[in-house]
This record gives structure tokens, sequence and C-alpha cells, in this order.
């Protein structure tokens, strides 16, 4: 006589059994070809009432790309799918049901994923839908199991036209009124692929994940979770749980300094000197070198000089602390400081500015490109590798 205990635990094991086999999710249990017909009468076993043709052509025409209960749960089950294709692609979108809850185990017999080795984890609609090399014989042996009427329902329910809805529940759809050329308004209903709510499920639900003694920190940001139903399976046996809302904020826009250096250490030019009055100070070097020209003293040869060497001083400063800042930009990054390019010589540093006019960037060229300042910036160079030796 089996005690109670034994029939507790036979009925766990076969409930367990089920789960396993009635699923919308990949079991992780990959199949040899030749187990494909086991597998598919296993999964007939575990239903409780056989599927019939009617059955496959409700699920059939039940199930699309867009599912409008996920607008609104109050959506009549006649007009609750949508199936479009994308034009720029040869493959059939992804479909999900939208049945009634008796219907589900039998969605989840069609729909479930099979992991047959060799070949892509693909369900009996994905086959149907789009073809791949082991199609034949994943639908060849679902046709043996449960019967060739069954597999034509389904064949037909899925390659041909949808019924288009022409009703939509009142109170949650957005409406957009878009002016036509000939005066008249289109009315647009938005309505987001089925699959985006799973995948936004499966986006986030690593930031709602606790975080663990030990274990790395995890992600956190502003998400909040919105539920669509008391009852997921009212809209899709295929979708389960809250639906999830998040505001995203855009970063603060860089400063015209910041977006250089990000551009620098990723690459990009090196950033402007930008000080007004580095415009001043060469404008009043080439007046010094007129100056110059016409006099030829000592004082104006002292002024040159110092006016040179401040420029060429506070040009060298600017660019070691850039450098410097560029570093510690690059490790934040993370890339290496060490292929940060090299910065601009100092003349071209000091002309590489915007000028008010034309002929003051002329002259501003002519000026550091004189003999004088190229005399200068040899004596400066030959203090700094003496300092270095």
């Amino acid at each position: 006589m089996v005690s109670d205990d034994t029939l507790k635990d036979q009925n766990a094991n076969m409930a367990a059994k089920a789960q396993d086999l009635l699923t919308f999710k990949a079991p992780g249990r990959p199949l040899p070809p030749d187990q494909i017909h086991a597998e598919f009468t296993a999964m007939k076993g575990a239903l409780k009432k056989p599927l019939t043709a009617q059955i496959a052509r409700r699920i059939c025409e039940k199930s699309g790309s867009h599912l409008i209960k996920l607008v609104s749960p109050r959506v009549d089950g006649d007009h609750a799918t949508l199936r479009f294709d994308d034009p720029a692609s040869n493959r059939r979108s992804t479909l999900l049901p939208s049945v009634n809850a008796p219907d589900i185990p039998f969605c989840k017999v069609v729909y479930r994923p099979l992991e047959v080795i060799g070949g892509a984890t693909m369900s009996v609609v994905d086959h149907i839908l789009n073809p791949q090399e082991n199609s034949d014989l994943v639908l060849g042996a679902f046709g043996e199991v449960f019967g060739a009427d069954i597999l034509e329902a389904l064949k037909d329910g899925l390659l041909a036209d949808p019924v288009v809805p022409r009703n939509l529940g009142a109170g949650e759809f957005p409406i957009i009124f878009v002016p036509r050329a000939d005066g008249s308004d289109l009315q647009i209903t938005p309505v987001s692929p089925a699959t985006t709510f799973m995948g936004m499920k499966r986006v986030t639900d690593a930031y709602f994940q606790k975080a663990q003694p030990g274990a790395p920190r995890p992600p956190r940001g502003r998400w909040a979770k919105q539920a669509v139903s008391s009852k997921p399976q009212n809209i899709s046996g295929a979708i389960g749980g809250p639906r999830v809302r998040f505001l995203a904020t855009m970063p603060p826009a860089m400063h015209q300094a910041e977006a250089e250096m990000y551009r620098f250490v990723h690459g990009g030019s090196f950033p402007r000197w930008r000080d007004d009055e580095v415009a001043l100070w060469v404008m009043r070097y080439a007046d010094m070198l007129d100056a110059h020209t016409t006099y030829n003293n000592h004082d104006t040869r002292a002024a040159l000089d110092r006016t040179a060497d401040r420029m060429l001083r506070d040009a060298g400063n600017f660019i070691a602390e850039t450098l410097a800042e560029a570093r510690n930009v690059a490790l934040i990054h993370g890339i290496d400081p060490a292929s940060i390019a090299k910065p601009p010589s100092l003349p071209t540093l000091l002309v590489r500015r915007r000028w008010p006019q034309t002929d003051a960037y002329d002259r501003a060229r002519m000026a550091l490109t004189s003999s004088h300042f190229e005399d200068r910036l040899r004596k400066l160079r030959g203090e700094g590798e003496a300092a270095h030796e």
C-alpha cells in the first residue's frame, strides 16, 4: 500500500516535470535530434486536455507582435493583437499569444523554446514563421505526435493575414492627430511591440537585486514598478510581473573647456587656450616689433625679450596643466594616458584662437614666426634641456 507521503512526492515530481515540459522559457535541457519526437510525446502527456485544431486556430488568431491589452486590460479579446513585420527584414516578427487562461497550457506547447542540439533555440511557432535547416525535422515530429491537422491549423493561422482590430477600449489609449495633405486628420494610437515588455524586464531586473555580503554592489538607477494587472495572464501567459517605468535624464551639457578636454583624451585636438589677454599680448608684441625696427635700442630690445618670454612661459604652463588634467580624465574614462596625443608647439598654441579680424591673425602669425620670437623660443628650450641635465 502506497503511503500518503509517497503519493505527495509522486504528485510533486509530476508537477515539476509538467512545469519543465510546458513552459514559455527554455528549460536548459538540450535535446538530441532523435529525441524531439519523445519530447513532444512527453509534452502531450503533460496536457490535461487534448490540443485540437480548433484550439490551435484560436491561439493563432490571438497571437501578435503587439498586444493591445498591454495598454488597457479592458480591451476586448477579439481586438487584442496586432501583427507588424519589419519591411526592411526578410524575417517575420516575433509573436506572443494573448489568449484566455484555459488556452495558456496549449500555448506553452507551441511557444516553448526547443533547444535542439545543432540548431537554434526555437519554438514550433518560430519554425513555422522563420524556418531554419532543422525546421522540417521539428515540425514533422510535432505533426506525428499532435496530428497533421493541428500542424496545418497552426500554419494557416500564423501565415495567413490576421484579423485587423477595429475597436479599442476607451480611457487609456494615447491618441495623436496628424494632419493629412487634404486637410483631414489621421488618428494614431501608439502601441509598443510586445517583446519590449519582457526585454525591459530583463534589463531592469538587475537594478532591483538585493545587495549580498561580499558580492559586488548591484547597479542602481531611478526606477519604479507599476502593476498592469493582478492577473498578468489576462494579457499574455508569456508575460508576467509588473510594468516598469523609468526616468531617463540627460547628463548636464559640458562647458566648452570640458568638451574640448573630453575630445582631446579621445583622440581629438588639443584644447584651445581661451584667455582673452593672450591676444592682447600678442598684438602688443607685434607693435613692439614694429617699434624696434624703427628705434632699435636697448630699451625696445629688453621690452621685446620680456614680452616674448612671458608669453612663452605662460603658454608652457598652460600646456603642462592641460596635460596633467588630461591624464586624470583619461584614467576616469579607462583610457591609457600614454595614448594621449602630443601637444602643439608654443607658437601654434598662441596663434590658435579666434581673432577679431583677418589682418589681426596675419599680424599675430608674422610676429610669432619672427626671428626674434624663434630666438627666444630656442633660448627657452636650451634652458629647459640644461635644467633636465
